[in-house]
C-alpha cells in the first residue's frame, strides 16, 4: 500500500441558515474553491506541503458570525467572511 506522505487539510465553510442569508456563503463557496485549487496545482510536485480539501457543512454552531469558514486540523476560525476576508485567510493561512 503507497501512503500519501501529504497530510490533509480540511477548509469547512458552512452553508447554514444563517450564514448564507442571502446567499452570502454561496457566493463565496466558487472563489474560494477556486483559490484551493490554484493553491493545489501550485503544489502539486512539493511532497512535504499537505493537499487542501474544500467541504461545506450545514451548521458550524457560530451562526450569529457567520458566514464562518475553518481550517483543520488546526481549528483556524474566521467568521464573518466577506469576499476581501476570504482572500486574506486564505493568503494568511493556506499560502505559507
Amino acid at each position: 500500500m503507497t501512503e500519501n506522505p501529504r497530510p490533509k487539510r480540511r477548509i469547512v465553510l458552512c452553508m447554514g441558515e444563517y450564514c448564507n442569508l442571502d446567499r452570502r456563503a454561496a457566493k463565496l463557496l466558487p472563489i474560494l474553491q477556486t483559490l484551493i485549487d490554484d493553491l493545489n496545482t501550485r503544489r502539486a510536485d512539493d511532497a512535504q506541503t499537505p493537499t487542501l480539501k474544500l467541504e461545506t457543512a450545514r451548521c458550524l454552531s457560530m451562526c450569529g458570525a457567520g458566514p464562518n469558514c475553518v481550517i483543520y486540523p488546526e481549528d483556524i476560525v474566521t467568521n464573518g467572511l466577506s469576499e476581501d476576508k476570504l482572500r486574506r485567510m486564505v493568503a494568511t493561512h493556506l499560502e505559507s
